[in-house]
């Protein structure tokens, strides 16, 4: 799998110019041909290399070079020439080979107890080949680019690196092509002597790679020198084993659909083929989508990633059921035309044709080239395979956490194979989740009283109650409440909480869902604060939540009636000789504080009465009366809309607190609505014109009245400006 896009510049610092800067006029691009051939470079020891390994198990019934040449190249030439792609190299890639190669091996070994000619064998692997890009087909239709994306960069990383581990493990376990038995004899001594040649001469001219082809002018100078130094077939006998027998020239083998014992086999190898097909489609899918993401990431060339997956499926099922193994996107290769040539249309196609020239040809050179050649290029490429990343040492220390999630992805796949790594990179990507999750579950932690609710009290009341919000403690909430995150947001409250704390609030209003064990979480959590004789509230739980939240966890339906709820509670905590005494009388409230018997007597006698039913409305928005009303009994809730649901809670007024002093004051049209949310209430109103007449009859008084209004419009701007400000923090 292909590194994802925050890496990539770094690998085309490694590889080439990168193919996402700025060419002036001065430095012409190289042509498509020349990339193309610094492209096939690669692929030729690659894929061939590949193919020899992959179609082993039928060397004795057929061709090898056949079987491996026209799998390089046919496959790759049909993609180009139906689904042409600027910039985009089609070839088989490591993971479909290795997977294709577990694939027929599997099949191979219940050939002798079933019966299975090797034309069978090849036909058995065809339909498991094709079911997985059926099944990748259905990942397209299904629109996996839009999850793709959500993988964790450990995990693919380490897909990326297992695979790349997988090929030196594969070549380390059959002597690096000596195929013996015991793994350090003579002959294996030799072979990896010539593949660390390879390595060492490729890894040597990666300056000038892949502008100069190093891994195939490795490959082609070793063999020479083995040929020269006079060890194949002369002084040492058959020390090193060529890649294949000589051969003539021969068209692929077709596989055999007729006396398949499909039952027999399904019963015997079904379940091992069939995780193995959808292990090919799943890797093989992200492998398509990240790398499309890193072309419109990083050069810019948007296009449809489901679509191209669709595409690529229907044609990988088709060579698959004609036994060779299916092309697919190689970012490898790709990173190397846009390297080199850009987003040219061009390279692909001349990278089809030399690849076709290499088929036509291949059983006139190939077994001059010993198996070990191939071999370091296999080693070499697995080690390219790796993210560059994972290599330093630098990102180890920044990221370590990370770098270790990777390699151990990565050593899962070399060791146990993609199965195991399929199911590791799960666990490490849910792990992940989690644990991204709980450590942003505390989207905002206010635990010095920074907020207060809606609801206006009186000058008294607020004085006594400011210096007290210290004692409440606000989390808001934030994700999918699991049990990994509940628990930890259970050990945060309990860390972060202070001995002044008497209340506790959670804001689930970021909340989108909860699960059964979360919610045990919480109601622990409310037991133990109670015990230690802290009450806590939820606000905002979703209705499904709340259900299940239980009897003892209090529910808000929003942070502002439970940051209420916290301060009736401390204004419960007033001596009573501190509590402030309004009588009957005092039906100006707040607006009459410092009025002259005489004048408030005048005064009141202008008020009108009114009655407001439960859920009546006072006012709408909009309306031009202009009276100042004075809550005599009951609560009256200030929206930006009635009903109270469909709108923003503004304020909240109780007995003795006036509301619509805007109005009254500038006789601007109401920019609220007003009405009784919880029950009944009984104001009184006091119309401008009764003002005016009485203001002129007792001036005095009427500015106290208006230098009460002035404080109050203060005091609730203030609070405004408070709430504001504890919003933008």
């Amino acid at each position: 799998m292909p590194p994802t896009a925050p890496v990539t510049a770094a690998l085309h610092r490694r590889a080439g110019p990168s193919a996402g800067a700025e060419v002036g006029p001065s430095a012409p691009q190289p042509s498509g041909a020349a990339a193309a051939w610094s492209a096939a470079a690669v692929t030729v020891p690659h894929a061939v290399g590949l193919g020899l390994l992959a179609f082993a198990p039928l060397a004795g019934e057929h061709s090898l070079a056949a079987l491996a040449l026209w799998s390089a190249a046919l496959p790759g030439l049909l993609l180009t020439l139906a689904t042409p792609r600027a910039g985009v190299v089609y070839a088989p890639t490591t993971v479909v080979a290795l997977l294709f190669a577990a694939v027929l091996a599997t099949a191979h070994g219940a050939a002798p107890s079933l019966g299975l000619s090797a034309r069978q064998v090849l036909a058995v692997s065809g339909a498991t080949v094709a079911l997985a890009f059926v099944f990748q087909w259905l990942l397209g239709v299904l629109r996996l680019a839009s999850v793709a994306r959500f993988l964790p960069i450990s995990v693919t990383h380490g897909f990326a690196a297992g695979v790349g581990l997988s090929m030196v493990v594969g070549q380390v376990r059959n002597g690096f092509g000596a195929g013996a038995d015991a793994l350090w004899d003579a002959r294996t001594g030799w072979h990896l002597l010539a593949a660390l040649a390879v390595v060492v001469l490729a890894w040597g001219l990666r300056r000038r790679w892949p502008r100069m082809p190093g891994l195939l002018s490795a490959v082609a100078v070793v063999a020479l020198a083995v040929a020269l130094a006079g060890v194949w077939g002369v002084g040492l006998g058959s020390v090193f084993v060529p890649a294949v027998p000589p051969s003539v020239f021969a068209w692929p083998m077709l596989p055999d659909w007729t006396g398949i014992p499909w039952m027999a086999l399904a019963r015997q190898q079904g379940s091992a083929l069939v995780v193995l097909a959808v292990l090919m489609a799943l890797v093989n899918s992200l492998e398509i989508l990240v790398f499309n993401q890193e072309l419109e990431l990083d050069h810019g060339l948007r296009g449809n990633a489901n679509l191209a997956l669709r595409r690529e499926s229907l044609l990988g099922a088709l060579c698959g059921l004609v036994g060779m193994i299916p092309a697919s996107t190689s970012a490898s290769r790709s990173r190397i035309v846009l390297a080199q040539a850009g987003a040219s249309r061009d390279a692909p196609r001349w990278h089809a044709a030399i690849m076709l020239g290499v088929a036509v040809t291949g059983a006139w050179w190939l077994h001059w080239v010993p198996m070990a050649c191939l071999a370091g290029g296999l080693v070499l490429a697995g080690l390219m395979q790796v993210p560059g990343l994972m290599w330093s040492l630098g990102y180890a220390r920044r990221s370590r956490v990370t770098w270790a999630q990777s390699w151990l992805v990565a050593l899962v796949f070399a060791v146990m194979g993609g199965v195991g790594a399929l199911v590791a990179g799960l666990v490490v990507a849910t792990f992940v989740l989690l644990h991204d999750s709980a450590a942003t579950v505390l989207r905002h932690v206010r635990l010095d009283g920074e907020l207060r609710s809606r609801r206006l009290r009186r000058a008294g009341s607020d004085s006594w109650l400011t210096p007290r919000m210290n004692q409440v403690a606000v989390f808001e909430l934030q994700g999918v409440m699991s049990f990994g995150v509940a628990a930890h947001l259970a050990e945060q409250v309990r860390m972060l909480l202070l001995p002044r704390h008497r209340w506790v609030i959670l804001d689930a209003g970021r909340v989108p869902a909860w699960d059964s064990t979360a919610m045990a979480q919480l109601r622990a959590l409310v037991r133990d604060l109670d015990q230690q004789g802290i009450a806590a509230a939820v606000a905002a739980l979703d209705p499904m939540a709340a259900e299940h939240a239980g009897e003892h966890v209090r529910a808000f339906a929003d942070l502002d009636r439970a940051l209420e709820w916290a301060e009736v509670g401390i204004l419960s905590q007033r001596p009573i000789e501190q509590r402030p005494v309004h009588p009957e009388r005092d039906v100006l409230g707040e607006v009459g504080e410092g009025v002259p018997k005489a004048a408030a007597e005048a005064l009141q006698a202008l008020l009108v009465p009114q009655a407001v039913a439960p859920h009546g409305v006072v006012f709408h928005a909009g309306d031009t009366d202009h009276d100042l009303l004075v809550v005599k009994s009951g609560h009256i809730t200030l929206v930006t809309q009635w009903p109270p649901d469909k709108g923003l809670r503004l304020a909240t007024v109780g007995p003795g607190m006036a509301f619509g002093e805007m109005a009254f004051l500038n006789g601007a049209a109401r920019s609220a609505c007003a009405g009784a949310e919880r029950g009944p209430a009984h104001l009184v109103r006091l119309s401008r014109a009764h003002f005016d007449a009485w203001a002129r009859q007792y001036p005095e008084a009427a500015l106290t009245v208006m230098n009460n209004l002035a404080q109050i419009g203060a005091r609730r701007l203030a609070v405004t400006t408070r709430q504001l400000r504890a919003v933008l923090e």
